[in-house]
């Protein structure tokens, strides 16, 4: 059979035509995958950084002497480590809201007309899409915890409403609950029926003797005295080496309200002091500046991340306790800046203020004094 040199250039010429036109339909493919791709990329890095300032904006309101200002301060600062396209450009005004009712804290991110300016495409253009609008929103939320970590071998028995002012817990004439009068909860702050005059909100700031050789409830000295306080042994381990260790470091174990564990026999003197201690030398600038109530030197920025802040569990102030070794279920958790020790034995005394507590997880049994941040938006 024979083809024309006519015929075959035209059908050379067609095909030259039809790759040229899959070229350019394979290419503005490619070329849109980029554009998408790449706004993917922009839209994932509005979500993260919004994630970011919604968390960090809602952890400073598990302080409670945090405020709507520091919330809106914070989530900016986080949101300024992060970047969309490299670019960020959050109003602490416009873009953050803060419900403190609620505890939630919710931050908006752009790239568009309002906010920082449009993510410009690439090969989009040519269809005439110079600039794509991104953007995202996240809200975090404090809510209670069941359980907590980095907690330290000490217990003290939680506040309770001394209703016949004798300083000791009289079942059935006292009051405890642990969400109501326990520590860190709003009874004693200004116009509560638990008001005791010196102003603290929800106990933020207060001193506290985590341990020391006051008699139970004994109005000098806030917290507990020998006979009320309790070494416990924390999982890993027993004995006075690993109750200094525990006081020194952070121990990984979940503890969680309604465990039960088991006491250190004797008060532990000598390995306190030398726990406290080692605490105070990893942080020793800082200190408690009571005017301002507020944590002032610290070398950790932001503050809460200091070795000298642990958490410290509590236990109900009815409880009965028999001589020897003791099991102790937990009720609370406060979180404690460690201030100082001082004496030594029976006069040993450990001194801190009371803050607050970063928990983990929720559950059926949270702890009133415990608190955790999530996304739920």
């Amino acid at each position: 059979m024979h083809i024309s040199s006519d015929r075959a250039g035209r059908e050379h010429g067609a095909t030259i035509v039809f790759v040229a036109l899959a070229l350019t339909a394979l290419l503005s493919v490619v070329a849109l995958a980029i554009d998408v791709g790449m706004l993917m990329t922009a839209k994932t890095e509005a979500q993260r950084t919004a994630d970011a300032a919604a968390m960090a904006g809602a952890g400073t309101l598990i302080n409670s002497h945090q405020t709507d200002a520091d919330a809106r301060v914070e989530a900016d600062r986080f949101g300024s480590m992060n970047a969309v396209q490299g670019v960020v450009d959050i109003d602490p005004a416009a873009d953050v809201d803060v419900d403190l009712n609620n505890l939630t804290v919710t931050v908006r991110t752009h790239r568009d007309q309002v906010r920082g300016g449009p993510v410009a495409t690439w090969f989009a253009q040519v269809f005439g899409v110079d600039a794509v609008d991104v953007g995202a929103d996240a809200t975090a939320k404090v809510s209670d915890a069941s359980s907590a970590t980095c907690v330290k071998p000490f217990s003290i028995y939680d506040r309770y409403d001394n209703n016949d002012g004798n300083n000791t817990f009289d079942p059935g004439v006292d009051v405890y609950d642990p969400g109501v009068t326990g520590y860190g909860s709003s009874w004693r702050n200004p116009g509560h029926s638990g008001d005791d005059g010196l102003g603290y909100i929800n106990d933020f700031g207060r001193p506290i003797t985590v341990k020391g050789n006051a008699k139970k409830g004994d109005p000098c000295c806030p917290g507990t005295g020998p006979s009320w306080y309790y070494p416990w042994a924390m999982p890993g381990g027993k004995g006075g080496n690993w109750y200094r260790t525990n006081i020194a470091t952070c121990n990984p174990a979940i503890i969680s309200i309604d465990d039960v564990h088991d006491t250190e026999p004797g008060n532990m003197h000598g390995p306190t002091v030398q726990g406290v201690q080692a605490l105070i030398a990893m942080d020793p600038g800082a200190s408690w500046d009571p005017g301002n109530n507020e944590l002032v030197g610290s070398a950790y920025e932001p503050w809460i991340g200091s070795p000298r802040i642990g958490i410290v569990p509590t236990f109900d102030p009815g409880r009965s306790f028999q001589p020897g070794r003791k099991d102790l279920t937990f009720t609370n958790f406060i979180a404690i800046y460690f201030e100082s020790v001082t004496g030594n034995g029976n006069n040993q005394v450990v001194n801190g203020r009371i803050l607050f507590a970063t928990g983990i997880g929720g559950g059926a049994a949270t702890a009133p004094g415990v608190k955790f941040v999530q996304l739920i938006e």
